[in-house]
């Protein structure tokens, strides 16, 4: 449980998360997948790759079966709804100083009101030629700003609705604008930060991230309230899996992690891009694998896509389906949608039974209500591209996508078991 509130704490940009899954791998063994890396003959071998600074990839190479090489697979993400710092952001308004901030996925805009929040990301710096600047990690591990909300006072009918205007009232107040205030103050405090002058600053890509810490709470304290848990939850159950698991089998172990989920995964560095396959057909190719075994191999394949799941809430219960519906604290959740949201399909759903009845590991299933349209993930996405076979689960979850979201510590347990049961059966 430790490790996921470490993962939960510092996971707090995608760069920030891979980082940290980096670090974790290479205590573990795990080292740098490169050009000249030969894994014909390598029975333990671990491997990592970071194409782009907020993704990785990460495997655990087994013996060839009769010339095949078989995938098991798990999938998931790394960045969360939020505020990503614009250019040029600096301005005023009555005696302060802001951020003009946009929005980043489907968050829940009154829930970041009045919570500390902490910068995060990465800046380019001035390098020795165009093409090579020098790339840095930031935090600023503590807080420089807040969203102030209104007070009652000013606006008596904010309870009985209010629609917020995300240019207007959702603009960070870092301090106070003195006299020293400018046009570049923000450039200016990253420049101090970092220890270069400003003029070194090309770019950044920068979020605010709720500095709320992680805390254990409830009477028995069962709960998990946090930042961040769709979908570091995944993360850290998919890091723990593949540096625990025993070896029973002779596939690759794999792990996934991408960026951009919440915007559709349409980038570089999402999954609905060529960098999986073709990061596939690298390890294929260092493993010396034919076409034929290449397609034999990807045929005996599988895959989960890890994700957070929405929970049967107390106080609204006419918001999930009326029969299969996921609680609190009674394990993880297989995702099933009949319109394809979701990437599981019969099969898929008998092998999971079948590890939790193997495994005595709490197991769930949720359908949509009719009513009301879910979420998606990158399971469909992925099972698409490669064409082979999926199931979606996640920890059932309250306030999803709000700044501060809940879950039942022994839900995660659940998950990490299905994960290393899914790669050493």
């Amino acid at each position: 449980m430790n490790f996921l509130l470490d993962c939960l704490e510092q996971g707090t940009s995608p760069a920030k998360v891979v980082a940290f899954a980096r670090d974790y791998l290479e205590d573990h063994g795990f080292t740098e997948f490169g050009p000249d890396t030969d894994l014909k003959d390598r029975r333990t071998g671990r491997y990592y790759m970071t194409p782009f600074p907020d993704v990785l990839f990460a495997f655990t190479a087994g013996d060839r079966r009769e010339g095949r090489m078989p995938l098991r697979i798990g999938l998931a993400h790394v960045d969360q709804p939020g505020f990503k710092i614009k250019g040029k952001p600096d301005f005023k308004s009555m005696g302060c100083s802001l951020l003009n901030v946009g929005i980043y996925g489907g968050m829940m805009d009154h829930t970041w009101f009045d919570r500390p929040l902490g910068l995060s990301g990465q800046v380019a710096l001035r390098g020795e030629s165009a093409f090579e600047p020098r790339m840095i990690l930031f935090d600023s591990l503590q807080p420089v700003a807040v969203i102030p909300g209104l007070a009652i006072h000013m606006d008596r009918g904010m309870n009985e609705g209010w629609k917020i205007d995300r240019q207007k009232e959702l603009m960070p107040v870092t301090g106070l604008a003195g006299i020293r205030w400018n046009e570049e103050s923000f450039l200016h405090y990253l420049a101090d930060e970092l220890g270069v002058d400003a003029s070194e600053i090309l770019s950044y890509d920068l979020n605010l991230y709720n500095y709320d810490k992680p805390l254990i709470c409830g009477i028995d304290q069962e709960l998990i309230s946090s930042p961040r848990l769709d979908n570091l939850v995944s993360v850290a159950a998919l890091l723990e899996a593949i540096v625990e698991g025993e070896r029973n089998n002779d596939d690759i172990h794999m792990i996934a992690l991408f960026n951009h989920e919440e915007v559709g995964s349409r980038s570089k560095s999402g999954a609905n891009s060529v960098l999986f396959a073709n990061v596939i057909d690298q390890i294929y190719s260092a493993g010396h694998l034919s076409k034929e075994a290449v397609r034999a191999s990807l045929a005996d394949s599988y895959y989960l896509s890890l994700d957070g799941a929405h929970a049967a809430h107390p106080n609204y219960p006419d918001r999930c389906d009326p029969t299969t519906r996921a609680y609190l604290g009674q394990g993880l959740v297989m995702k099933v949608n009949g319109s394809q949201k979701y990437a599981s399909d019969c099969k898929m759903q008998a092998v999971l039974k079948g590890l939790s009845e193997k495994y005595d590991i709490p197991l769930q299933e949720i359908n949509d209500r009719n009513t009301i349209r879910g979420g998606t993930t990158i399971g469909p996405i992925v099972g698409g591209q490669l064409s082979i076979m999926g199931c979606d689960i996640g920890v059932p979850m309250l306030s999803m996508h709000s700044a501060r979201e809940l879950m039942c510590a022994e839900d995660y347990e659940s998950l990490f078991q299905m994960v290393t049961a899914f790669f050493v059966e």
